[in-house]
């Protein structure tokens, strides 16, 4: 007699009219059941309707209250968590098609088909790239996916990669060359083959983009400084503005240096031969030259040229820097005129490490991990390399040609593209003092301090050195990782804007045209400017697509890092293994550290910290753990650790401390 009632009907729309409606996220768990994050509190989400959502959903839900508990009944979808997705291919007891998403909590496997496109008789465990093609709350269906791109078996060694590579929707291959290249350049080259320039890579490398010349500057038969000449490679030199190279480096915007290869910007017969400045080989370049004196200064307005060059040694970093440091049995210069130029370079590092380190900041030395693989992709060692005397002549000798560059095209072309950062972002300004403040002012300084550390301080060039030249001495890591949480993001512009984190007025990078768009951009600008050809400035798409792939390749680089770091540890957990560690985040669930040996990122578990976490907070402001109200961790420590656990499936390493 109730059916189809209008009055029993309109009784229940009122009553579930009257029910709150929240906007949130869905966080799923490890059981049937989630929970609703919205702003203000957490809502329990039943077995029944977590059938409706998955986890990372942003939707609308209705509050209903049973007994003395809230839940949320999912109503409307806002943003769903999965459009195009990694995943691996199932089949169900029926042999249908599913997909499992690649995300740590999502697990309930997905109804699927494939497109046309997709060829491959897929298997159990295969990697695909897939698209979510309805959605319960969207379609009044069950979630259902489409296979659109086959990636790899599921026992592809290199899995990691290509898997990597297709989250972030860049590809695994080279581009495409021309069958042929010309000389696109009119203008008139200097020849400066005669002089007796050296290139200094690893001695794998093939796509060298860099020769240095350098001699001595006299005056009055004594020695005031050096004259250095930086020769770059001129790729632009073959490539047509409106050509297919030009549109693939556009998009791509850097060469993807990975574990054991990488994927280059250019095509590799450009970037490997025609372009890199071989030994013994002719090669167009555009050249700067600067004068520097004995104290590492700038003496005068640097020199930009078109030139052909010829490189007249391969050198290597470990072996020019065996020979500079002095090891037994060290490598030799082969001749004289070799020799000559790695001593004066070697001169020439050591002002310029000077000058930085009094007039603008240095980096602070941190290893690079270096993963040495196996033909097969499995890594057989992962191995801590430090900067050397070699790496730092190239790296010297770079800034310095960046900084040149800068002025240059401000001057000249009053545009650019100039890597820029404004160190503390403007609304940490105030709690980035008065962190400072806590760590280094007492009774007698605290004035002098709280000038010295003022917003307007701390918001310029100047006043940003000298707080960071004032914490250098101090050890630890402490104030240098907390700080880092207050500063803004480095940003690429077309306008002249200092670089805090350098300490410089201004930086722009030419000397990797093989390798970075923006590069080549800049040498379109410098060649230009010589020739008084017409020249456009930077569009904001091009800097926003730079600033995008930058994003990418670090992921990238991490993501699959962090896979790599999975494999080599995996089968290690039971010999009980012991690292020195570095904490790098602490948080409610526990603490984040560094494996020092090895670059590896491990998680502890707050619950293995100490067993009663009603006992345990964590203070944000100090990115600190306290037990029982005692200071017990804090970002920036070192700790002894112990591996205890690996799960490949989610590219998690977790471990414990050692008390």
């Amino acid at each position: 007699m109730f059916q189809n009632n209008p009055l029993l009907s309109q009784l229940k729309q009122q009553i579930r009219d009257s029910k709150p409606v929240v906007e949130g996220v869905v966080r799923g768990s490890d059981k049937a059941f989630g929970f609703l994050e919205t702003e203000k509190k957490s809502y329990f989400i039943p077995p029944a309707a977590m059938k409706k959502v998955m986890h990372g959903d942003k939707i609308k839900a209705r509050i209903e209250t049973i007994g003395d508990k809230e839940q949320a009944e999912p109503e409307e979808l806002l943003e769903p968590m999965l459009t195009r997705f990694i995943a691996k291919v199932r089949f169900n007891k029926d042999k249908k098609l599913q997909v499992l998403v690649d995300h740590p909590q999502i697990n309930q496997p997905i109804g699927a088909n494939k497109a046309k496109a997709v060829t491959e008789d897929l298997q159990e465990g295969d990697w695909v790239v897939a698209e979510l093609k309805t959605h319960p709350l969207r379609d009044d269906r069950f979630l259902f996916a489409q296979i659109t791109q086959f990636i790899c078996q599921k026992d592809d060694e290199f899995a990691p990669w290509w898997v990597t590579l297709a989250r972030h929707q860049q590809s695994r291959y080279p581009v495409q060359g021309q069958e042929s290249y010309t000389m696109l350049d009119q203008q008139t080259r200097e020849d400066l083959t005669a002089l007796h320039f050296v290139t200094i890579d690893s001695e794998s490398t093939q796509d060298m983009d860099d020769a240095l010349y350098i001699e001595t500057l006299e005056e009055n038969g004594q020695a005031v400084g050096w004259k250095l000449v930086v020769a770059i490679a001129d790729p632009t030199a073959y490539i047509d503005e409106n050509s297919l190279i030009e549109q693939e480096a556009k998009q791509r915007c850097f060469t993807n240096y990975l574990p054991g290869f990488n994927i280059p910007m250019l095509p590799r017969e450009l970037s490997d031969e025609l372009c890199s400045l071989m030994e013994n080989e002719v090669r167009p370049a555009l050249v700067c030259t600067i004068e520097i004196d004995q104290q590492g200064n700038i003496r005068n307005k640097p020199v930009f040229q078109s030139a052909n060059v010829q490189s007249k040694a391969k050198l290597a970093y470990n072996k020019v820097s065996d020979y500079l440091e002095q090891q037994e049995n060290a490598w030799q210069p082969e001749d004289p005129a070799t020799k000559n130029q790695i001593d004066l370079l070697h001169q020439f590092t050591l002002a310029r490490i000077q000058w930085r380190k009094t007039h603008s900041l240095l980096f602070k030395e941190k290893p690079d991990y270096s993963f040495k693989l196996a033909e097969n992709g499995k890594v057989a060692e992962i191995v801590a390399e430090y900067r050397r005397i070699a790496n730092q002549i190239v790296e010297e000798s770079m800034i310095l040609a960046n900084i040149c560059a800068a002025q240059y095209l401000n001057e000249t072309a009053q545009c650019g593209i100039f890597n820029t950062h404004s160190g503390f972002d403007q609304k940490n300004l105030a709690a980035a003092q008065q962190f400072l403040l806590s760590q280094l002012a007492n009774e007698e300084n605290e004035a002098e301090l709280k000038d010295r550390y003022s917003s307007e301080n701390l918001a310029t060039l100047e006043g940003y050195c000298r707080m960071r030249h004032d914490i250098e001495p101090i050890e630890g890591d402490y104030l240098e990782l907390r700080l880092r949480r207050y500063l803004t993001f480095a940003e690429f512009k077309a306008d002249l804007a200092p670089h805090f984190g350098l300490g410089l007025q201004g930086y722009a990078t030419w000397t990797s045209p093989i390798r970075k768009y923006s590069d080549m951009i800049n040498h379109r600008l410098i060649k230009a400017s010589l020739t008084t050809q017409q020249y456009h400035r930077p569009a904001d798409d091009v800097l926003q697509r730079l600033q995008e792939a930058r994003r990418q390749n670090r992921l990238i680089e991490r993501d699959i890092a962090d896979w790599l770091y999975c494999r080599y540890l995996a089968d290690k957990v039971e010999n009980n293994l012991q690292f020195e560690a570095e904490i790098q985040d602490v948080m409610r669930g526990g603490l984040r550290v560094l494996l020092l040996e090895n670059g590896a990122s491990m998680f502890i578990p707050a619950s293995t910290i100490h067993n009663n976490k009603e006992e345990m907070q964590v203070n944000p402001d100090e990115i600190a753990l306290y037990i029982k109200g005692e200071k017990a961790y804090k970002i920036g420590d070192k700790i002894q650790v112990q591996l205890t656990e690996v799960k490949e499936e989610t590219r998690s390493i977790i471990g414990q401390v050692l008390v």
